[in-house]
């Protein structure tokens, strides 16, 4: 069975403010609003399980994404996915599982979550996450075995300007 994780980094955010309660900007919702908009009805993203970091902004883009592409999974704050928290905890939720996964987060913290789970390691950047983008890996999964993920497609806001 094809297991697909979703990793979204959060749109554009406010200024002034302390780190985790920046609220997404204008410019933030009309990010979510066009790639929703682009996404919806295309089955391209339907996950079984939504996780968030517990930022404001990555709250917003959680919930505008979930209600733009018309989701009905529940989402919850999982610990772990704030800007410089240590996604090793995060792979190694993912590793057993066989849900598909989405997750709104941060950089640098997404892009060495990739890392981890395309090439074993920390320090091999290998996807760097615009602001309102999400990153689709696949794998297969068959009774606790699995093949590596693989990346089958990643996409910015503003691919749909």
């Amino acid at each position: 069975m094809e297991q697909s994780l979703y990793l979204v980094r959060h749109a554009h955010a406010s200024e002034f403010r302390p780190d985790d309660e920046r609220p997404l900007s204008p410019k933030g919702k009309k990010q979510i609003e066009r790639i929703s908009k682009a996404l919806r009805g295309k089955r391209l993203i339907e996950p079984s399980v939504f996780w968030h970091s517990p930022y404001l902004r990555a709250i917003e883009t959680a919930t505008l994404l979930h209600e733009g592409l018309g989701l009905s999974t529940p989402f919850k704050t999982v610990a772990g996915l704030t800007p410089f928290d240590n996604p090793t905890r995060v792979a190694e939720l993912i590793d057993p599982s066989s849900e598909d996964t989405m997750i709104v987060g941060h950089e640098p913290n997404l892009s060495t979550l990739a890392s981890i789970l395309l090439s074993g390691t920390q320090s091999f950047e290998c996807v760097l996450f615009p602001k309102a983008s999400i990153l689709n890996l696949t794998r297969l999964k068959v009774r606790g075995q699995s093949t590596p993920w693989q990346i089958n497609w990643h996409i910015s806001h503003k691919l749909f300007k």
